[in-house]
């Protein structure tokens, strides 16, 4: 798969094969969270903490056939995970999208983004 195939080596910096593994043990850690005896092994320290904000890549768009938003209305998607605008596909943390009519800006040439 190449860079122009699909824009998730670009966003998140990391191959097919690690995305897949990292979010595995994801998975697999939220898994264990409440076990009476649970201590996540490999925890950092932090100080001075805080919740903070940050963006992360996501569709806007209207969509169609969403189970939760009404057809045509406007949406954000929860974080994008994998897209292949070749294909025409998308995964979000939630669900797939079918990739339909793209709005394109000026910006789009500025980023180098595969026409």
């Amino acid at each position: 798969m190449t860079m122009r195939d699909s824009w998730s080596l670009e966003w998140l910096e990391q191959g097919r094969e690690a995305l897949i593994a990292q979010l595995r043990r994801l998975a697999d850690d939220l898994e264990t969270v409440g076990r009476t005896d649970w201590q996540p092994p490999d925890a950092v320290d932090i100080n001075d903490w805080f919740v903070g904000r940050r963006a992360v890549s996501c569709l806007v768009g209207r969509p169609l056939g969403h189970p939760f938003i009404d057809n045509g209305h406007p949406m954000v998607s929860s974080e994008l995970f994998f897209m292949d605008v070749k294909r025409g596909y998308a995964r979000s943390f939630s669900r797939w999208y079918r990739l339909g009519t793209e709005m394109v800006d000026a910006d789009d040439q500025t980023r180098g983004r595969p026409q």
